[in-house]
């Protein structure tokens, strides 16, 4: 009963009302992957102990240091459910989604628990070590509208792990433009359209992004396949999973061989580009149609957690930052692997913590629609409740 209640306070919440709990077991992956890819990258570098093993060389600290691909993965479950409502109208005729509705739904979900991020991070940068606020005012301005990347070329100093989260809103931009590829007559020519413009946008960043940094590395023109493959689950998942929601053990099999394959994927760059997304899609089929894939992926723990995966990944970085320089001293052994434990051990209760109240009181009440208007209500109701209150002025 009191798992009940507690899986229920935290539970995220839709507007849409459709909830697939494997998603947020999918973003549980994900956050974990990029959680763990700090970790283990500040206790490689920074734990005051030889290594017996270096990091470098040590086969558990150099499959996490992948874990920046978590990114990525955020990217195609992005793609998935802001492609769903689009394609939803095109494919089984629900009603069309109204365009004003939609953008600001983006900004009132998103934009406070981000902006306060960024705000809180700021101050405890300036009151905790002594930076100055003047040079980060320019920062907190472009990160705030979105704009760090395409202005500084960088990732926001305020807060590094927000350039994501820009790319994320120039997809939110251009959806109402890319799910049209749904008006498409036949199954085929959606999906071939679909692959093809994600071929198109890995050729070109193999011509003109690969190798390079500024701008254009940090922008959706790099990233755009990811989110595709999003647009082509939406495809298979209302058309044919939706109603025939049969699941097979083969897919099961297909889960463990893809998660096998990545690591290795990923230690060569040359192969990144063409097999990392086919083996990425695959991976999220088996999510839905695996036996033992869908119940893993449906577990309450992972589901509750993985919820509440933006406010991790917005505040992750910096609680690292702050209680790694005081954990650090507690070393017990030369084990590389070992000591990783021990760090996440400490860091991991406090970070799901902090996680756990930030979103209880700001990112879950962003989650309903209506709450600007219910904010205004409130406010309104206090304001006339105080001066009703206030005791009349005597004149003599």
């Amino acid at each position: 009963m009191a798992l009940k209640i507690i899986f229920d306070r935290f539970s995220r919440e839709t507007s849409t009302g459709r909830f697939i709990p494997q998603l947020d077991g999918l973003r549980f992956i994900a956050i974990a992957m990029v959680v763990l890819f700090h970790l283990n990258g500040y206790v490689a570098a920074y734990l005051p102990v030889a290594f017996s093993t270096p990091p470098d060389q040590d086969s558990l600290s150099r499959l996490l240091a992948h874990g920046h691909y978590g990114v990525q993965f955020f990217f195609i479950i992005s793609g998935f459910i802001l492609a769903l409502p689009f394609a939803s109208y095109r494919l089984i005729q629900t009603p069309r989604v109204k365009l004003s509705a939609y953008y600001l739904r983006r900004l009132t979900r998103l934009e406070p628990p981000y902006l306060l991020s960024l705000i809180l991070i700021c101050a405890l940068l300036v009151l905790r070590r002594g930076e100055e606020l003047r040079t980060l005012l320019p920062h907190l301005a472009a990160g705030s509208v979105y704009l760090h990347n395409i202005i500084y070329g960088s990732g926001n100093r305020i807060n590094s792990v927000a350039w994501s989260l820009e790319i994320e809103v120039q997809f939110y931009l251009l959806v109402p433009l890319l799910t049209r590829l749904f008006a498409l007559p036949s199954r085929l020519q959606r999906r071939v359209a679909i692959i093809g413009l994600g071929l198109a946008a890995i050729i070109f960043q193999r011509l003109f992004v690969h190798g390079t940094d500024g701008a254009l590395a940090l922008s959706l023109a790099n990233f755009l396949q990811f989110f595709l493959i999003g647009f082509l689950l939406a495809d298979f998942y209302l058309c044919e999973w939706r109603e025939n929601a049969k699941r097979h053990w083969v897919w099961d099999v297909v889960a463990i061989v893809g998660c096998v394959s990545l690591p290795l994927v990923w230690s060569h760059s040359t192969s990144i580009s063409f097999l990392f997304p086919v083996i990425a899609f695959l991976l999220y089929c088996a999510a839905f149609r695996g036996v033992l894939s869908y119940r893993i992926l449906g577990n309450r723990w992972l589901v509750t957690i993985g919820g509440m995966c933006y406010t991790i990944y917005l505040l992750h970085y910096q609680i690292i930052t702050l209680v790694f320089p005081r954990s650090k001293s507690l070393v017990f052994t030369t084990s590389f692997d070992i000591n990783l434990v021990l760090q996440f051990l400490i860091i991991g209760p406090v970070l799901l913590g902090i996680s756990a109240i930030f979103f209880l009181l700001v990112e879950k009440p962003c989650m309903k629609r209506d709450w600007p208007q219910r904010l205004w209500t409130r406010m309104r109701t206090l304001l006339r409740t105080q001066t009703q209150t206030q005791p009349a002025k005597v004149i003599d």
